[in-house]
Order: C-alpha cells, then sequence, then structure tokens
C-alpha cells in the first residue's frame, strides 16, 4: 500500500515513481557508491530539483506535509540515491518557521538545488558564544544522514546562558568542517560536523524550532521511506514467488512461503499506516504528532530491518547474493532505523501509562451540520429514558439491555444506521462518522448493541423475503430478539463448506439433523442462523441453504463447552430430526454459501473494531511500578500502543478510502490478523509482568484471566492461518495449492 489516498498525491507519487525509474536505477547506482558515499549529488539531482519534487511541502509549492511523505515513499520504493530524504527532512522544519531572514535564505538555498540536513539535539549540541551582532560556533555533532552532501545544516546550540539557539549553517563557511563517514547505507551518505570558533551572522538564527516537532517531521518522513522499502520487499517476494519453481511446482503455492508472504504484507501494511499517521500528525496539536511519531519509529521503521531479511529468507540464497538488489535495501532499512534512534527509547516514550491516546477523528467537511443536529436531538432524546431490562443475548453488558431508551434509538435508525431505512438510516459512510461522534461526546450513555444480530441481520435483510424481513428487523434492533450462529461444525470449521448437517425436503419445509460446535450464546439465544446441506450431490461450495431457525424446536439439544477460562460461552448444538417452515429459509436452497460469506465478512468487520478497546488496562496498571521493573513495562506497552495505533491509522485510512468512494480494500483482513497478534502480545506481556502474582488467584488474576480468554478472541472471526490463505491467494495472488 502507498502512503497516497488522494487522487493528487496517487499522481505526485507516480510522477516521483516514473521519475525514480528514469533516472535511478540500481546498476547506476552501484557504480556511484564511492562518490555518494563522499557526498557527491547524483547525476539527476538537477532534473530533480527542476521538477520541484524535493521541496513539495514549502509553502511556494502549495504541498503539505503528506505529499512529502508521498514523494519520499515512491523515492524509498525506488531506492533513489542521494540526499533528497534529508533535504526534505530540513524543508518539513523550515516550513514550520514563521517568515525571517533565515527560512528566506533556507528557502532560497533549497530552490537553488542546494542539498540541506538536521542535527537535531540527539545527534549532539554545538556551544555559541556572542560575537558583536553575530555568534561563534564550537563543537561537533553527527553522524547523521545527508551532512556530507549538505549545502547548509540546521542546528542547535547553547548559550551560556542556558537559552537554546537553532542555526542554518553553510556547510563551507569558515571554521566548518563536514567529515563524510563510511556509511552502512551505500546509496547515501553520512557525515559529521564540526565547528571551531565558527563564525556565524545574526540573521542565521532560526527562531521558533520546536526540537519535538522537527524530530517528528524527521521521523515522519523516514517512515515513509521505511514504507517504499517495506513494499518494494512485497511486491518483489511475490513476483518471485509466483514463478520459481521447485519440486515442479511454483513456491508461491507452499502453504508455508504463503503465510510468510501473507504477513510480509501485513507488516508492510501496518508501516505504511504508522508512516502515514506520524506525517498526518504534522497538522495536529505537538503531543498527539508525538505519540503518531513514536508509533512510526516502532511500528515502521524500527520493525523495516527484520521485514527486509524476511524478505531475503523467501529469496532464499539469491538474496543474500552482492548482485541482488535486496541487501542494498537492507542496509538502507539499518540505516534508517539507527537514525531513527533506538526503539526503547521511543517505546518508553510512548508507554508512558497516563500519556494521552491517539486521536483518529476525522474531519467530515461537507457532511451537512443539520443531520449532525438531528441525530444530536433523537440521542438527547433517547438518553432522557432508561433501558430495565437485560438483553436476551447476555444479561452482564448494558449494551444488551432492553427497555424504552434503546427502542427509541432503534426505531431511529439509530442502533444499525448503515441499515437501510426503515431499519437504519441507508447512512453514508461520512453519516455514520457523525453518529459515532455523537454517541462517544455522550460517555454516559451506552450505545446499543446487536452482538452477533450484527453478522446475521444484514444477510436477513438483504437476502430474505418481506416476511423474514417484518418478523425479525425491528425485534432484533430493540434487542427483543437473541441470536446464535450455526456455522461450524467438528469437521467443518475454517474449511466451512465440508460441512454435513443436512437439511431434508419434507411437505412445507425441511428437517434437519446433525451437529453444531462452538457456537457462542446458543443457550441464550432465540434464534440461530444456520447452514445445512440441502443437496449432498452438489460440489462442496453449493448445496447448502441458510436457515433460520427457532431455538426452542423440538429436537435441538444444547450443551455447553466449558473453556479453559472456566466459561460455558461456547455450545455443542445438535439436530435431530428438527422440523424448520419453508418460510424460515432464506434465498434459494442452494445459495447458503454466498449468504455465509457475507455473513462472515460482516463478523470480521465487527471484530476489526476491537482495535478501538482497551487492551492494555492491565499494562497500564503494571507500568506505573517505579523501578526498573516499570521501565520495562513501558517499553513493552508502548511497543502494545504503536501496534495498536498501527492498525487504528489503517482503519482510518481505509474510512476515508470509503468517504472518497472506494470499495472495501484488504483493511479488514489486515487488521483481523493484526489484532489478533496484538492481543496474544498484550496478553503474555501482562502475564509476564505479573511475575509470581499470577500463581495465584487463578481466573480471578486479571492478567491470568485475559490470558485464558484470548483464544476466543483470536481464533473468532476465523483463524490467523485462515486469514493469511486469505491474503496470500485473493490479495497478494499466489497459486492455490
Amino acid at each position: 500500500m502507498a502512503l497516497a489516498l488522494t487522487d493528487e498525491q496517487v499522481q505526485l507519487t507516480e510522477a516521483m515513481a516514473g521519475f525514480a525509474r528514469r533516472h535511478g536505477g540500481l546498476e547506476l547506482t552501484r557504480s556511484q557508491f564511492d562518490a555518494l558515499a563522499a557526498g557527491e549529488r547524483p547525476a539527476f539531482w538537477a532534473a530533480l530539483v527542476a521538477n520541484g519534487l524535493h521541496g513539495v511541502q514549502l509553502p511556494e509549492q502549495g504541498g503539505g506535509f503528506v505529499d512529502a511523505a508521498c514523494v519520499i515513499d515512491a523515492a524509498g520504493y525506488g531506492l533513489l540515491p542521494g540526499p533528497l530524504l534529508p533535504t526534505m527532512i530540513a524543508g518539513a522544519v523550515i516550513a514550520d518557521l514563521p517568515e525571517q531572514p533565515a527560512v528566506r535564505a533556507a528557502r532560497e538555498a533549497l530552490a537553488a538545488g542546494g542539498p540541506m540536513a538536521v542535527l537535531l539535539p540527539s545527534d549532539g549540541v554545538l556551544r555559541a558564544e556572542p560575537d558583536g551582532a553575530g555568534w561563534r560556533l564550537t563543537g561537533a555533532a553527527g553522524p547523521q544522514l545527508g551532512v556530507a552532501a549538505a549545502e547548509h545544516v540546521i542546528v542547535a546550540a547553547d548559550t551560556d546562558a542556558a537559552q537554546r539557539l537553532w542555526f542554518l549553517i553553510n556547510a563551507a563557511g569558515p571554521g566548518v568542517v563536514v567529515q563524510a563517514a563510511a556509511p552502512t547505507d551505500l546509496t547515501r551518505d553520512v557525515g559529521t560536523l564540526s565547528c571551531a570558533d565558527a563564525p556565524v551572522a545574526a540573521d542565521a538564527v532560526l527562531a521558533g524550532v520546536d526540537p519535538v516537532r522537527a524530530r517528528c517531521h524527521a521521523i515522519g518522513l523516514m517512515a515513509a521511506e521505511a514504507a517504499g522499502i517495506a513494499r518494494w520487499c512485497v511486491d518483489n517476494v511475490v513476483a518471485y514467488l509466483k514463478v520459481r519453481e521447485q519440486f515442479g511446482r511454483r513456491i508461491g503455492a507452499f502453504q508455508a512461503l504463503q503465510h510468510k508472504a501473507a504477513m510480509l504484507f501485513i507488516d508492510s501494511e501496518l508501516a505504511a499506516a504508522a508512516a502515514w499517521d506520524a506525517v498526518r500528525g504534522a497538522e495536529q496539536p505537538i503531543e498527539q504528532h508525538e505519540i503518531a511519531a513514536a508509533g512510526a519509529a516502532i511500528a515502521a521503521i524500527g520493525k523495516l530491518p527484520d521485514l527486509v531479511v524476511d524478505a531475503l529468507t523467501m529469496f532464499g540464497a539469491i538474496g543474500y547474493t552482492w548482485e541482488h538488489d535486496l541487501h542494498l535495501y537492507w542496509k538502507r532499512s539499518i540505516s534508517l532505523a539507527a537514525a531513527a534512534g533506538g526503539v526503547a527509547e521511543w517505546a518508553e516514550l510512548l508507554g508512558e501509562p497516563d500519556r494521552q491516546p491517539r486521536d483518529f477523528g476525522i474531519e467530515l467537511a461537507g457532511v451537512e451540520e443539520r443531520f449532525r443536529g438531528q441525530i444530536a436531538a433523537l440521542i438527547d432524546a433517547a438518553a432522557q429514558l432508561d433501558n430495565e431490562a437485560p438483553g436476551r443475548q447476555n444479561p452482564e453488558y448494558e449494551d444488551f439491555w432492553t427497555g424504552p431508551r434503546r427502542t427509541a434509538l432503534a426505531d431511529a435508525g439509530l442502533v444499525a444506521p448503515y441499515l437501510p431505512a426503515p431499519w437504519g438510516l441507508d447512512a453514508t459512510p461520512a453519516q455514520q462518522l457523525v453518529i459515532d461522534e455523537e454517541f462517544d461526546r455522550r460517555p454516559t450513555l451506552t450505545r446499543p448493541s446487536l452482538g452477533i444480530a450484527q453478522w446475521i441481520l444484514p444477510t436477513v435483510i438483504a437476502e430474505g423475503t418481506d416476511g423474514q424481513r417484518e418478523r425479525f428487523a425491528v425485534p432484533t434492533l430493540r434487542g427483543e430478539i437473541g441470536w446464535c450462529q450455526l456455522f461450524s461444525e467438528p469437521g467443518a470449521g475454517s474449511d466451512l463448506a465440508s460441512l454435513t448437517t443436512r437439511a431434508t425436503k419434507v411437505e412445507g419445509g425441511w428437517r434437519i439433523d446433525g451437529q453444531k460446535v462452538w457456537t457462542s450464546s446458543a443457550q441464550r439465544a432465540d434464534w440461530g442462523a444456520l447452514l445445512a446441506r440441502t443437496d449432498p450431490q452438489a460440489a462442496k461450495h453449493r448445496g447448502i441453504g441458510y436457515f433460520l431457525i427457532d431455538m426452542t424446536s423440538p429436537g435441538i439439544t444444547i450443551r455447553p463447552l466449558r473453556t479453559a477460562s472456566g466459561d460455558e460461552h461456547f455450545n455443542e448444538v445438535f439436530f435431530d430430526d428438527v422440523f424448520v417452515p419453508d418460510d424460515m429459509l432464506v434465498g434459494e436452497p442452494t445459495a447458503g454459501w454466498s449468504h455465509a460469506l457475507a455473513t462472515m465478512a460482516n463478523e470480521r468487520v465487527a471484530i476489526g473494531a476491537y482495535a478501538k478497546l482497551d487492551k492494555e488496562r492491565e499494562l497500564r496498571a503494571l507500568a506505573r511500578q517505579a523501578g526498573p521493573a516499570g521501565v520495562m513495562v513501558r517499553h513493552a506497552l508502548g511497543r502494545v500502543r504503536a501496534a495498536t495505533n498501527a492498525i487504528g491509522a489503517l482503519a482510518v485510512r481505509d474510512t476515508l478510502r470509503r468517504l472518497a468512494g472506494h470499495g472495501p480494500g484488504p483493511a479488514s483482513s489486515v487488521g483481523k490478523v493484526g489484532t489478533a497478534l496484538l492481543v496474544r502480545r498484550v496478553t503474555a506481556d501482562a502475564l509476564a509482568f505479573s511475575g509470581r502474582a499470577a500463581m495465584v488467584g487463578g481466573a480471578d488474576h486479571p492478567a491470568v484471566a485475559d490470558t485464558l480468554m484470548m483464544p476466543a478472541e483470536v481464533i473468532g472471526g476465523g483463524t490467523v492461518e485462515i486469514q493469511l490463505n486469505i491474503i496470500a491467494t485473493m490479495i497478494l495472488g499466489l497459486p492455490r495449492a
């Protein structure tokens, strides 16, 4: 996934990618390693400057920080050599500053094509002493990317009065020495800057530099380059797996490699989401920008070297040779990770237990305020009412409770506003976001949930008869009917099409015989959505019917399954000659498979919303400990938050795509796997840091309880392995086994 979302950003990315193909080329780059390391400009630099691609974020160019990231994303994909990244980081810092002589000088230098670099306080701080109307600088800073190539360097210096100033230094000025170092990344220079009583004019001072914001700009653009590199790895690995043959087959058909390729894709998508979030954070308050940048430093930049190694292993020994281009991307990834600073530092910053959460709100330009006012009025009116009865699905949860409040919200179309009228509001994606915001603004009002029915009701409304819609839609929305989903069987879990429960046609209906398993809430459900085989002679994906079955029907036996947590949430359900009338068949007798796919898609989207829930509660409490133990927990919490925020950013990007009129992308599958892995990580971390306390209390200990519930969350909605199969074959296009 490229960072670009808008049509203009796509065009900008394509322009940069085309430039890289025409003027870059790794064969040419390989012949210039020594010159690049010395800070010489690549031959294409003048053409790049003429196109203005190096300064799109500057006010005179009319672009923004995300536009700059799109350029860097494409440059990273093409491994464009030279000082483009450090120059654009400097441009981002300059773009933030008020008009002043040093800013004008910097813009003029950039416009003329002069490479530029930034040395942040983490790279070193010089000493500044007054010298008449100007200053004299002493000290050294670096190493950092692009310093050897830079004509000008932005650097900080402290005065004896404990004042920190920022300067725009001419790298060739008197008393200034720039020393190129042997770079890890063979395609870009690294250098240090030393000043020995170097005179600097007063108008070289840059007023208004925020060091936190400047560092966040650097991380955002580094992460954008990391996203481009990750995308190159995915594309080239997938292309290789499609053509390389072993044992008489293309190796992309081997499930082990399919799963590795799918995980590479997931890591790449989450890296791109984190990078995009970091650069869009530049328009937000500084604390939000820092949260997003820290997440990108961990999830995109810090993870990149391992991601490239994963790609290398799929190429095998070929990917380890000097002739293969992969090692050049690998070395750049190592250099980027080093330039960004250690992951531990960013993780501790992000892992402060009381740090505010990432704000994933979306500005909804063009959505009528009249609509918002109507929604607010409906919610406020419902808030004056109460719910008095426990819900049919689960009495423990307030969002299932029924009564006048829920009825008012259901009748107003606000329980499931995405449904068509009269059951919902047929709300557009933008209108759904408005409704979400209005509920969020009233935290004391619990928003009603459909629970399992949110997977079933859309299918009934879309594919059912008028009678089925009339019978089930309104009572379900009001919470008066509880549902269960009767899909999985002992021999047909992930391979759902292998189900053997039979539906035999009889006068007036069907007789159901068979067994279902892992059915959530069957012991409380009033109705179930059942898949059964109507034509045993048909291919396994055909001959399946989708039935609505009364769970009080004679012949149904429900046996709770007690899980490791001690709960009895799941059930076995046995059907012995159970009669289902014809009017409870949804659609045609052989249409069940397509209905099931729609239901499971609804399920994955619903489970994707789990990323909004608080999964870090126990880690947050443990992170408040003093001493080394607390530091370690904060590191773990920071990594968890980085992963959580990457999934959240992925969801925001998907929402923005839908708002722009695009169809669903791979975000739900990526988010499902990402969330499952995150749940495993956070429960394992909480358990590990609980230490000896986890010996006592069993399922009453919070970390133990969360761990014992974890498999239900990880497996629900489809196992990770099945999702990896789907990603490998349906998204990446790898051959089926």
